[in-house]
């Protein structure tokens, strides 16, 4: 009996890394401005198929400002525990390898270099997956923290 009660029950949670969860949650939710901004001229080009060269360089153009402040404040932001810093690290790395397509397509268009055009839209693919699969790993430290239950409905967290 007292090895099945062992068996069933929750792992315990550090209190610091349920902590450091919400905050980081809280610092995410104030980035997804710029976030849903890039995205949208992700979605753009792609759907342009970056035929008209003008139009991509002004459209991902239109967010590199943001893009570097963005890059500027999660450099600043430092997670204080071991999980939630390494989830921190690929979303900084994949915000870098994101702003750096943008940069190589950018310079590719203007100089109609269509091969590394390619080599740079195929930079910008892996970046964007990496934030989905940050996303995801997120996701795992809101269940790993029992912030968030297994079936993907949020539960209430503290403010």
């Amino acid at each position: 009996m007292i090895l099945s009660f062992a068996c069933t029950s929750p792992p315990a949670r550090d209190p610091a890394v349920v902590d450091d969860v919400l905050q980081y949650v809280q610092k995410i939710k104030r980035w997804e401005p710029v976030e849903a901004k890039t995205l949208k001229a992700i979605k753009d080009v792609r759907a342009n198929q970056f035929v008209d060269d003008e139009y991509v360089v002004a459209t991902l153009g239109a967010v590199m400002d943001d893009m570097q402040l963005h890059l500027t404040e999660i450099e600043r932001y430092q997670p204080h525990t071991v999980p939630v810093s390494e989830v921190h690290h690929r979303y900084q790395k994949a915000w870098t390898d994101l702003h750096g397509a943008f940069t190589m397509i950018i310079a590719a268009m203007q100089r109609k270099d269509y091969l590394a055009l390619s080599r740079a839209t195929e930079d910008l693919r892996i970046a964007r997956q990496e934030l989905l699969l940050v996303a995801a790993a997120i996701d795992i430290l809101l269940e790993d923290a029992g912030l968030k239950d297994g079936g993907g409905g949020e539960k209430v967290m503290p403010s």
